[in-house]
């Protein structure tokens, strides 16, 4: 029997979980599921399209190895306006890797001392992935968390991905921080040291935070 694709659509809605599933796998039993995230075991591991859905999300877009490591371990950067070539040497090392990352200003006595509270102390960059994070730029540890949550070492993005403009910490107290110059994947904007140099800025301290 020959299905159209209309038909193909019907029966992928009257399937649980189906429609709003963005991938297919087979289990360890051989059972064929649909979901979200796949289980490390999964085999075949397919992307199917939700065409209904509009979803706008780029990382839909992404390839699938990249897909997974940003959905289960996002990449957070914290960085500073004094913090100079080591957090730009930070960002290179991110944009060169071609992973996704999210960029977050310490600028106000609100940001520090809410940066303080998350324990990264008084110096940036600090580095987080998922749940666990690496304070200073030490380029060994960077690359090897970002290895153990699945990031390709090689830039993978597509070329016209743009990482989000950096934002405060704490949006609703904190002036808007100057976004740096948003690079296309696999370069890198100019800085004055290497992405390998290990360094670190300390945090001014600007006083207690206004109550």
């Amino acid at each position: 029997m020959r299905l159209t694709f209309c038909t193909l659509c019907v029966i992928a809605a009257m399937l649980p979980g189906v429609s709003t599933a963005q991938f297919k796998w087979i289990d360890a039993s051989g059972r064929v599921n649909y979901g979200d995230n796949p289980p490390a075991d999964a085999r075949k591991v397919e992307s199917i399209s939700r065409p209904f859905t509009g979803d706008a999300d780029p990382v839909a877009t992404l390839p699938l190895e990249l897909r997974r490591a940003v959905a289960n371990f996002p990449v957070t950067v914290y960085t500073s306006a004094e913090c100079g070539s080591p957090c730009s040497a930070g960002r290179d090392l991110l944009r060169l890797r071609g992973t996704p990352f999210t960029e977050i200003t310490i600028g106000t006595p609100q940001d520090l001392e809410a940066f303080r509270k998350l324990g990264f102390g008084d110096r940036v960059p600090v580095l987080t992935v998922g749940r666990q994070s690496v304070t200073e730029l030490q380029s060994d540890r960077w690359n090897a968390l970002l290895d153990s949550a699945g990031y390709p070492r090689n830039a993978t993005l597509p070329r016209t991905w743009n990482n989000p403009a950096p934002r405060p910490l704490v949006p609703s107290q904190a002036p808007a921080a100057a976004a740096s110059p948003a690079s296309p994947a696999g370069t890198a904007s100019p800085s004055n040291s290497a992405p390998a140099a290990d360094a670190y800025v300390p945090l001014p301290n600007p006083g207690p935070a206004a109550r």
